[in-house]
């Protein structure tokens, strides 16, 4: 798909009178930082390009927004990208990395704390003190399980 996304948007006709400019530099920069981020190693160049790529990225996206396609950009996967140069500075390349593990932790957690609720119509304010007396718990049985 991503060989022939590019392709396909270019002479795209946009409504409005949008030109394509700004969603052609959107989609080949997210495309770029997801190639570069998959290098199986990294200098400072290369992390100064996939930089550049989110930077670029985030720069471009609200034509989205201008075209009526998203009304936001509270992604958990686009925040992410913010931080992908540092963990790569901070623990290596990126390789075989996947968030399915973190994804399904937050569905667990969510659903729990949810039932634990009265589903009333303060219940995420229920949910979330659910969910950090169940973190001090946590906390407090690695103490324990450490003496």
């Amino acid at each position: 798909v991503c060989r022939i996304i590019l392709g396909i948007i270019v002479d795209l006709p946009l409504p409005g009178g949008f030109g394509p400019t700004r969603l052609i530099r959107c989609v080949r920069a997210i495309l770029d930082a997801f190639y570069i981020a998959q290098y199986p190693a990294h200098t400072t160049e290369t992390l100064r390009y996939l930089r550049a790529a989110i930077d670029l990225f985030h720069e471009n996206k609200s034509i989205f927004i201008d075209l009526g396609i998203r009304t936001h950009f509270n992604i958990p996967k686009l925040h992410s990208l913010q931080h992908y140069v540092p963990s790569i500075e901070w623990f290596g390349t990126t390789d075989n990395f996947d968030t399915a593990y973190f994804e399904r932790l937050h569905i667990d957690w969510t659903k729990d704390a949810y039932r634990a609720t009265n589903k009333k119509s303060n219940y995420m304010d229920q949910m979330v003190t659910w969910v950090l007396r169940r973190e001090k718990i946590m906390r407090h049985l690695d103490f324990v399980n450490w003496r």
